[in-house]
């Protein structure tokens, strides 16, 4: 059930605004409705906040978190952490820079810079050259060229030492005071061991993640807390705020309201008011809750909560898709194994029942199909005998088609509550079912069709014709056509999880296949049969999450969504109140 929402106005003294967002959020049931100019304040907490994350992620990859909570202050290791960060970035900077210098000079080998110096001020001038084969050998011809030796040539350069008394005229190459090879050699040494001891340190630092981690919600806390601030209207004296309270939680406001000297203006949301969505659970729907928070959505303040529909087509089209009762028995196994070991993390604890719940109905689908791990055995006839399996699962997908379609429409209609509309929407439903009729008689069962589906047909497109049609609006009148193409492309958009289905199970006997062909081979390749049957059914094991993802949700989200009305465009409820900073 999506809470209904009421719009708070609150009125308070402008002096006591901090003590008042203080019990403003120890009571945690209003969501402020805007959030006003950002202030100094406001920035330099958040310009915190993300330096404690980035932070937070570069321990990460120094060292894994450790399971005991850490009693360590937060702030200091935040304080500690990023100064290990910001040293080992400079020192790194540093002996990249040397390493460029020292790529530079490379070509000369290591000679000694001292003694080079000392030779010039002694008037022996060493010259480095570099250029091409013909300038070394001609350089070396000459008369005047004391001294000519070749040190290195790559690219078509030649790289050589030259004592001439001419030495303005050679291609010299000039070094810089600083290219000494070997002193360059010690400071990258002397860097790199304080880089490894900086290492050690931030690996040390990594062990208080937790603790950071903690410290990063206290940003975060204190950040909303200045936000809500910003979004205070300043009347003189008197200071407002705007947001909206769940109906259930209006009378804690009053009370607190009545003990604080608040003034409260309570009014219904208006209908440009982006009102935030607090989805309320019940026993059954609860358990598609991980679902709807892993894709981020919510349907919209005015729409309909379907979370109940969508769990029980959710399961069957998940069932379908995986298909194999083996794997069906691999997941229920991992659920349970996850339940056990996970069992004092409480935010594990949903989604875990949701993927035994997945899980349970797969091994029910598979073995009612004979599927185990890609070998058939047992099941029962009509989803089993290869005679007729295809055509009794394809008409299974296109009853699902019709039946979810069309709940959506009756929950669309009932809704609305407005006569056109319920009018609208059951021409729409005949029209589903006449096309439920349409694709049974196209590709499952071929053959006449019956009368009563031109009844149908004709029935429905008379009544969206009359009232689901706005004839005033010429947007509307063009797109009828397709809205009527659409109906039947959405009831036959559901062969899809026969054909996953399918796939999978077509690529599981492969696998099979391969594997006892390479077993019957020779004894001594039952290793690599097995290495292939591992192999193949992970693989479809993880084609068939991704079919999930894709095809499950889609026809959730999309097709039945627009035979029900829904947007997903709501926000999550998120009211100003304390965070729990302990992990």
């Amino acid at each position: 059930m999506i809470v209904p929402m009421k719009k708070i106005t609150l009125l308070a003294v402008a002096a006591e605004e901090d003590s008042v967002l203080e019990s403003l959020r120890s009571l945690g049931v209003m969501q402020v409705g805007r959030f006003g100019a950002v202030s100094g304040a406001s920035a330099a907490v958040n310009d915190r906040l993300l330096s404690v994350r980035r932070v937070i992620s570069a321990l990460e990859k120094f060292a894994p978190e450790t399971e005991d909570f850490s009693c360590s202050n937060g702030e200091k290791v935040y304080e500690t952490a990023s100064a290990h960060l910001e040293q080992l970035t400079a020192r790194e900077l540093e002996l990249e820079n040397i390493s460029q210098r020292l790529k530079a000079i490379a070509m000369w080998g290591d000679f000694d810079r001292a003694l080079l110096d000392e030779l010039k001020e002694k008037g022996i001038r060493i010259v480095l050259c570099a250029g091409s084969q013909n300038v070394y050998e001609k350089i070396s011809a000459d008369p005047e060229t004391k001294l000519c030796r070749l040190i290195s040539s790559a690219g078509g350069k030649c790289y050589f030492a030259v004592v001439s008394e001419k030495g303005e005229d050679l291609p010299e190459i000039k070094l810089s005071p600083e290219d000494d090879p070997r002193k360059l050699s010690a400071a990258a040494e002397k860097i790199n061991n304080g880089i490894l001891a900086l290492k050690e340190e931030l690996f040390c630092d990594a062990g208080e993640l937790q603790a950071l981690r903690a410290y990063e919600k206290t940003v975060a806390a204190e950040l909303e807390f200045e936000r809500v601030r910003d979004s205070l209207d300043n009347h003189e004296k008197i200071v407002s705020l705007q947001g909206f309270v769940p109906v259930p939680a209006v009378e804690k406001l009053r009370s607190r309201a009545a003990r604080e000297g608040w003034g409260l203006l309570i009014t219904d949301p208006d209908a440009s008011d982006d009102v935030p969505v607090l989805l309320e659970y019940n026993r059954f729907t609860r358990w598609i809750k991980p679902l709807f928070d892993f894709l981020g959505i919510n349907p919209g303040y005015n729409e309909l909560d379907v979370s109940g529909g969508v769990l029980v087509f959710f399961t069957i089209f998940y069932a379908m898709i995986v298909g194999d009762a083996g794997y069906g028995c691999l997941f229920l196994a991992a659920s349970g194994a996850g339940m056990y070991l996970l069992r004092r993390k409480p935010a594990a604890r949903l989604p875990l029942r949701l993927f035994f719940l997945l899980s349970v109905f797969t091994v029910i689908w598979g073995a009612l199909c004979g599927s185990w791990f890609g070998v058939t055995w047992g099941g029962i006839p009509a989803l089993s005998n290869a005679s007729v399996k295809d055509a009794n699962i394809q008409a299974f997908c296109f009853l699902l088609a019709v039946a979810q379609l069309t709940m959506g429409r009756i929950w669309s209609s009932l809704r609305s509550k407005n006569f056109r509309k319920v009018m609208a929407d059951l021409g729409w439903i005949l029209i589903l079912w006449g096309n439920f009729f349409l694709t049974l008689r196209i590709i499952v069962w071929q053959g006449e069709f019956p009368l009563f589906m031109y009844w149908l047909f004709g029935t429905g497109l008379a009544l969206v014709v009359l009232f689901g049609v706005n004839w005033r609006d010429v947007a509307d009148v063009f797109q009828f056509p397709f809205a009527i193409i659409n109906s039947f492309t959405d009831i036959l958009s559901y062969i899809r999880l026969f054909a996953v289905g399918m796939s999978g199970a077509c690529i599981a006997a492969s696998f099979n296949g391969m594997a006892m062909d390479v077993a019957k081979a020779s004894p001594w390749f039952i290793i690599f049969s097995v290495l292939i049957l591992i192999a193949g059914h992970v693989l479809n094991l993880v084609m068939a999450m991704m079919g999930v993802l894709v095809h499950a949700v889609r026809l959730n989200t999309l097709e039945f969504s627009n035979h029900t009305g829904l947007t997903w465009s709501g926000k999550q409820f998120r009211p100003f109140a304390k965070q729990d900073t302990e992990e």
